[in-house]
């Protein structure tokens, strides 16, 4: 019902009984702005439709986000009862599925009447309004009910007036929902700013990684497309001596990658030292992570440990992009591709181990698709010839805080006004 049309209806009434109920109707809308929450608002225009229809039940019916069933909110003429329904159950549940607005002068002759409540306190319902709480935008809440007319029979003119005060009702309740919503968004923001917070602890600080022995070196960078990110990397030092880094990257975006992160980052700086197979430790973070990961998600993962006395990488690829060798050719693409699929992909997989020489001066680079596939404004790809033509130039035992910076500077240069679209990661192992 539009609120003209109500107006019109209630232009039709005696002068007398037009003016009070106007009145009535501006008593509700000040307790819209007065009244400190929705169910005092509630209560308000019940009391204030109970006195003006002189009825001896009114009860405001709002459906459930979760159930979507209909309970009783508010109600007066009575002790609060606890009153659901089943989603069309019902005439309020008929009403709040349609946005019907009912009259029945007999309620008992109508099929849709649910004799339930009635049974249950031993009141007697006998005639009855019901009509609908509406959004702005149509969309329906629940619906409103007055039961009981003391003095004859409901009139059009009170099904006009309840409609008027559903209105106030609707915009009540809407605005509670817009208020609610903003508490989440700002509690979601609070939460999103921890667990940003956590995650960031989780990764080595951005930069040169300083809790390494000479001859390693090591920089890193991972920026989350959103506020968290599923990316991780490390570079940490064995106790015989050797260097184990890694960079992973969990399948999607956003909270549920960066959950998955946060177990992979864990269960591998566990397992690093636990286990100097990198084809083992693959298998056993494949089966932990499986264990909690839901169907289909999944992570790459390069995993290297650089033996300093052979000169030697062994390294384990479970479907990671293959790194970057920058030698004195300054640029090539490595072999390491060896390995198996991705983390948590498939159960009880089984992964290779590859070696490779990794001689003094050389450095790696290893990082996410998030760089390969960064785009411009004109939507080109960053793609591997762009990491080619950042590194195009290094000198044979460069630093590597040098290497990262530029590739990054290079990168932001290319992408620069573009949005991002996955996360960023980017690591660079020096031996020297």
């Amino acid at each position: 019902m539009s609120s003209s049309s109500v107006t019109v209806r209630l232009n039709d009434l005696p002068v007398e009984v037009r003016l009070e109920r106007l009145e009535a109707l501006v008593a509700a809308s000040r307790a819209l702005n007065l009244a400190s929450g929705l169910d005092d608002i509630l209560q308000t225009i019940l009391v204030l439709v109970s006195q003006q229809l002189d009825c001896e039940r009114t009860t405001v019916f709002l459906r459930d986000e979760r159930t979507s069933k209909l309970h009783a909110r508010q109600m007066t003429g009575s002790a609060p009862i606890e009153i659901v329904l089943e989603r069309g159950v019902g005439i309020a549940g008929h009403v709040a599925e349609t946005g019907e607005s009912v009259l029945l002068d007999d309620v008992s002759r109508d099929p849709r009447f649910d004799r339930a409540t009635d049974k249950r306190t031993g009141f007697r319902t006998r005639t009855m309004l019901c009509v609908a709480l509406r959004k702005p935008d149509g969309e329906l809440l629940g619906s409103v009910q007055a039961i009981n007319k003391r003095d004859g029979l409901f009139s059009q003119y009170d099904l006009a007036y309840l409609e008027s005060f559903a209105l106030l009702a609707a915009i009540a309740v809407h605005r509670e929902q817009l208020a609610a919503e903003a508490m989440r968004a700002e509690l979601l923001s609070t939460e999103l700013d921890l667990a940003r917070r956590i995650q960031s602890r989780l990764l080595p600080p951005d930069g040169l990684i300083e809790t390494l022995s000479t001859p390693f070196s090591a920089w890193g960078r991972s920026q989350a497309c959103y506020d968290v990110g599923g990316d991780t990397y490390d570079a940490v030092m064995l106790a015989s001596g050797e260097l184990a880094f890694w960079v992973a990257d969990v399948s999607g975006k956003g909270i549920g990658a960066a959950l998955l992160m946060t177990t992979l980052q864990t269960e591998l700086r566990a397992l690093i030292h636990a286990e100097p197979s990198t084809a083992r430790l693959a298998a056993e973070l494949n089966r932990r992570v499986g264990l909690v990961a839901p169907l289909g998600t999944y992570a790459t993962l390069f995993l290297g440990v650089l033996d300093p006395q052979r000169e030697r990488l062994r390294f384990s690829n479970a479907g990671h992009l293959p790194p970057v060798w920058i030698t004195s050719d300054a640029y090539k693409t490595t072999c390491c591709d060896i390995g198996g699929t991705p983390i948590g992909l498939l159960p009880d997989m089984e992964y290779e181990t590859g070696e490779a020489d990794f001689r003094r001066g050389s450095r790696l680079a290893i990082f996410s698709d998030g760089i390969t596939d960064a785009e411009s404004l004109t939507e080109e790809m960053y793609d591997e010839a762009g990491i080619a033509a950042s590194l195009s130039g290094t000198r044979t035992g460069q630093a590597v805080e040098e290497i990262g910076a530029k590739v990054f500077r290079d990168l932001d240069r290319f992408r620069i006004g573009a949005a991002a679209k996955d996360d960023t990661t980017f690591l660079v192992v020096g031996f020297d």
